[in-house]
């Protein structure tokens, strides 16, 4: 084999090879995340949730906005319940430093917007959900199944029985009472490491068959401090819940739309019981759909009877808000085919390694950066030297030569 053919063999295996790993990653292998150079490192920092453990958020003030057991990374943010929203600039070990950004006013819209929509009260929610849902149910699943608190369950973690399946039965329970059809699948996912993301998905994956109007992936935090969470939510004692949305994920932008209307709708009707919105690194499966959600239910220090509350409470705002924003059959905005930003970004990877891929190609077999545009810039000059002029009929392109070359 000559040499330039060598190097075309190489540049067209380097070529075929990156296009066969795109689709492998991005498009046919549907129980794997949605490719990104990003995803490379989501996997550490998903797992990385660790109970005891504490990262503090503090503004510029010093004033605490908020913690957790969870990594917090710079360029993660933090929506409140009031509207306020903040960016992480700098984290230090377990200190982060984070950023007023501004009031989100899409947020303060949608809780504008169900002021005047007079949501039913939690006493009106019981007769909302047959007529909305039909037949879509909502789909509930348990990453990590250890998850337990203390108080109740006499451990903070309970391998393939932990007391987080009770506050998904309690969350499931409380959404059939209301008409609800609901999906609640206990597949334990042990151990808590970097693959439990990984085999949830599958999980996920075959809930995803029915068609469900949303993924609830139900967790709980892990600080040590119970009165974090607690509340006295509509006359209960109960512990509140945070919203975690992946930012490594290419559906991002319809989730924290998604995660903003649940908030709004939630507060309307029990104020208090979602305690805030935070856009973590990691991509925790919300790629396939826009109305997945990452519940994280009190923390471990907290009675799993205080979490049970909460969970039942959060439930009353679901159909309700999906329903309003039009989930049914035949409405618009949300669900399982919802118009997202994710398509276009998977088909702009695709491009981005057709052109890399191209490039390398053409550079290889070229032999060098010279001869590459030599070979570019001759196919352009030959491919649209033409262009725009009027085609010649047949016999023509000898008509304005001379005579001795025709």
């Amino acid at each position: 084999m000559s040499r330039n053919r060598y190097k075309i063999a190489v540049g067209a295996g380097i070529l075929a090879l990156g296009i066969s790993l795109l689709a492998y990653f991005a498009v046919l292998r549907q129980d794997n995340p949605v490719w990104s150079p990003g995803a490379l490192l989501n996997s550490s920092v998903e797992s990385d949730h660790i109970d005891g453990q504490v990262f503090t958020i503090m503004d510029s003030s010093n004033k605490m906005l908020s913690k957790m057991s969870r990594s917090v990374t710079v360029g993660d943010e933090l929506i409140r319940g009031d509207g306020r929203r903040y960016k992480i600039k700098t984290v230090n070990k377990f200190d982060a430093r984070a950023e007023f950004v501004g009031m989100d006013r899409e947020l303060l819209a949608m809780i504008d917007e169900y002021d005047n929509l007079a949501l039913p009260t939690a006493g009106q929610t019981e007769q909302t959900g047959q007529q909305n849902w039909k037949n879509r149910p909502i789909a509930v699943y348990h990453t990590h199944s250890a998850e337990s608190y203390i108080p109740t369950d006499g451990t903070e973690s309970k391998p393939y029985h932990g007391g987080i399946f009770a506050v998904g039965d309690v969350f499931a329970e409380k959404l059939r009472k209301k008409g609800v059809k609901v999906l609640h699948d206990k597949t334990p996912h042990e151990p808590r490491d970097s693959n439990a993301y990984y085999r949830s998905r599958r999980t996920a994956a075959d809930m995803m068959k029915k068609n469900p109007v949303t993924l609830v992936d139900v967790h709980r935090d892990g600080i040590p401090d119970p009165e974090f969470y607690t509340k006295d939510v509509s006359g209960a004692n109960v512990t509140q819940l945070r919203l975690v949305v992946g930012r490594q994920n290419p559906k991002m932008q319809s989730n924290v739309e998604f995660a903003k209307r649940v908030m709004a709708s939630a507060n309307k009707i029990h104020p208090g019981i979602v305690k805030e919105i935070f856009m973590a690194r990691g991509n925790y499966n919300q790629d396939l759909m826009s109305t997945a959600m990452l519940i994280e239910v009190g923390t471990h220090t907290n009675s799993r009877e205080e979490a049970e509350k909460g969970a039942a409470l959060f439930a009353d705002a679901l159909p309700t808000i999906l329903g309003v924003a039009g989930t049914t059959p035949g409405g618009g905005g949300y669900g399982p085919t919802s118009q997202t930003p994710s398509g276009w970004i998977t088909i702009a990877w695709i491009l981005g390694v057709l052109i890399l891929g191209g490039g390398a190609f053409l550079l290889i077999s070229s032999g060098g950066w010279d001869k590459a545009r030599q070979r570019l810039s001759s196919f352009w000059g030959q491919e649209f030297s033409g262009l725009g002029s009027p085609a010649k009929k047949p016999g023509e392109e000898n008509r304005d030569k001379p005579e001795g070359e025709q």
